[in-house]
Protein backbone atom coordinates (compact mmCIF):
# COMPACT_ATOMS: atom_id res chain seq x y z
CA UNK A 1 0.00 0.00 0.00
CA UNK A 2 1.44 3.45 -0.85
CA UNK A 3 1.47 6.08 2.04
CA UNK A 4 -0.57 9.05 1.50
CA UNK A 5 2.46 11.52 1.34
CA UNK A 6 4.21 9.08 -1.25
CA UNK A 7 0.82 8.96 -3.33
CA UNK A 8 1.05 13.23 -3.24
CA UNK A 9 4.22 12.98 -4.60
CA UNK A 10 3.30 10.67 -6.92
CA UNK A 11 0.76 13.03 -7.84
CA UNK A 12 2.68 16.07 -7.90
CA UNK A 13 5.33 14.31 -10.02
CA UNK A 14 2.61 13.59 -12.23
CA UNK A 15 1.15 17.11 -12.56
CA UNK A 16 4.57 18.78 -13.01
CA UNK A 17 5.54 16.52 -15.90
CA UNK A 18 1.92 16.95 -17.90
CA UNK A 19 2.80 20.62 -17.05
CA UNK A 20 6.06 20.31 -18.68
CA UNK A 21 4.49 17.99 -21.70
CA UNK A 22 2.03 20.89 -22.48
CA UNK A 23 4.25 23.72 -22.13
CA UNK A 24 6.90 21.94 -24.83
CA UNK A 25 3.71 21.57 -26.99
CA UNK A 26 2.74 25.21 -26.55
CA UNK A 27 6.42 26.36 -27.18
CA UNK A 28 6.58 23.83 -30.01
CA UNK A 29 3.35 25.61 -31.78
CA UNK A 30 4.86 29.12 -31.10
CA UNK A 31 7.74 28.03 -32.90
CA UNK A 32 6.06 26.81 -35.90
CA UNK A 33 3.99 30.05 -35.88
CA UNK A 34 6.86 31.86 -36.33
CA UNK A 35 8.24 30.19 -38.93
CA UNK A 36 5.10 30.29 -40.51
CA UNK A 37 4.73 34.34 -40.40
CA UNK A 38 8.49 34.19 -41.30
CA UNK A 39 7.42 32.05 -44.45
CA UNK A 40 4.10 33.46 -45.69
CA UNK A 41 6.30 37.05 -45.57
CA UNK A 42 9.09 35.60 -47.76
CA UNK A 43 6.50 33.86 -50.08
CA UNK A 44 3.94 37.00 -50.34
CA UNK A 45 6.72 39.35 -51.23
CA UNK A 46 8.16 36.80 -53.51
CA UNK A 47 5.09 36.51 -55.18
CA UNK A 48 4.08 40.40 -55.11
CA UNK A 49 7.46 40.85 -56.62
CA UNK A 50 7.34 38.10 -59.59
CA UNK A 51 3.88 39.49 -60.68
CA UNK A 52 5.24 42.70 -60.74
CA UNK A 53 8.00 41.60 -63.03
CA UNK A 54 5.71 39.45 -65.10
CA UNK A 55 3.78 42.90 -66.00
CA UNK A 56 6.56 44.61 -67.39
CA UNK A 57 8.05 45.79 -64.48
CA UNK A 58 11.96 46.20 -64.82
CA UNK A 59 14.21 43.75 -62.32
CA UNK A 60 14.96 45.83 -58.97
CA UNK A 61 18.10 44.62 -56.93
CA UNK A 62 17.34 46.43 -54.06
CA UNK A 63 13.92 44.38 -53.74
CA UNK A 64 15.48 41.40 -54.59
CA UNK A 65 18.10 41.59 -51.94
CA UNK A 66 15.30 42.48 -49.42
CA UNK A 67 13.39 39.20 -50.89
CA UNK A 68 16.93 37.14 -50.21
CA UNK A 69 16.77 38.92 -46.50
CA UNK A 70 12.98 37.49 -46.29
CA UNK A 71 13.99 33.73 -46.96
CA UNK A 72 17.15 33.92 -44.66
CA UNK A 73 15.17 35.05 -42.00
CA UNK A 74 12.81 32.07 -42.40
CA UNK A 75 15.37 29.53 -42.29
CA UNK A 76 16.33 30.44 -38.84
CA UNK A 77 13.00 29.34 -37.06
CA UNK A 78 12.73 26.44 -39.57
CA UNK A 79 15.99 24.74 -38.44
CA UNK A 80 14.75 22.92 -35.52
CA UNK A 81 11.32 22.01 -37.06
CA UNK A 82 11.83 21.35 -40.88
CA UNK A 83 15.67 21.07 -41.43
CA UNK A 84 15.10 20.60 -45.27
CA UNK A 85 12.54 23.41 -45.37
CA UNK A 86 14.97 26.14 -44.08
CA UNK A 87 18.09 24.55 -46.19
CA UNK A 88 15.68 25.16 -48.94
CA UNK A 89 14.64 28.90 -47.91
CA UNK A 90 18.51 29.41 -47.48
CA UNK A 91 19.18 28.18 -50.96
CA UNK A 92 16.28 30.29 -51.79
CA UNK A 93 18.01 33.53 -50.02
CA UNK A 94 20.91 32.79 -52.15
CA UNK A 95 19.40 32.73 -55.50
CA UNK A 96 17.37 36.24 -55.31
CA UNK A 97 21.07 37.65 -54.07
CA UNK A 98 22.08 36.24 -57.70
CA UNK A 99 19.34 35.13 -59.60
CA UNK A 100 21.35 35.19 -63.33
CA UNK A 101 23.94 32.15 -62.07
CA UNK A 102 20.55 30.11 -61.51
CA UNK A 103 19.51 27.78 -64.33
CA UNK A 104 15.63 26.57 -63.99
CA UNK A 105 16.88 22.65 -63.52
CA UNK A 106 19.22 24.09 -60.75
CA UNK A 107 16.01 25.70 -59.26
CA UNK A 108 13.88 22.29 -59.71
CA UNK A 109 17.03 19.69 -58.63
CA UNK A 110 17.04 21.92 -55.33
CA UNK A 111 13.41 22.18 -55.07
CA UNK A 112 13.67 25.86 -54.05
CA UNK A 113 10.97 26.84 -57.32
CA UNK A 114 8.42 28.49 -55.54
CA UNK A 115 5.23 26.22 -56.36
CA UNK A 116 7.73 23.71 -54.41
CA UNK A 117 8.09 25.63 -51.34
CA UNK A 118 4.38 26.83 -51.34
CA UNK A 119 3.66 22.88 -51.48
CA UNK A 120 6.30 22.17 -48.37
CA UNK A 121 5.08 25.45 -46.36
CA UNK A 122 1.67 24.16 -46.64
CA UNK A 123 2.85 20.29 -45.47
CA UNK A 124 3.89 22.12 -42.87
CA UNK A 125 0.90 24.06 -42.13
CA UNK A 126 -1.40 20.83 -42.31
CA UNK A 127 1.35 18.81 -39.68
CA UNK A 128 -0.27 17.52 -36.48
Amino acid sequence: MIEAGAGFALFDRLLAALGLIRENHKNRTERIDQALYALYAALNETKAYVHRLNSGMRRNRKTEFAIAKLWSDASIPLRTIDSDLADRCFLKAGYWQDPDTWTDLKLTRKRIKLDQVIKSVHDLLMAP
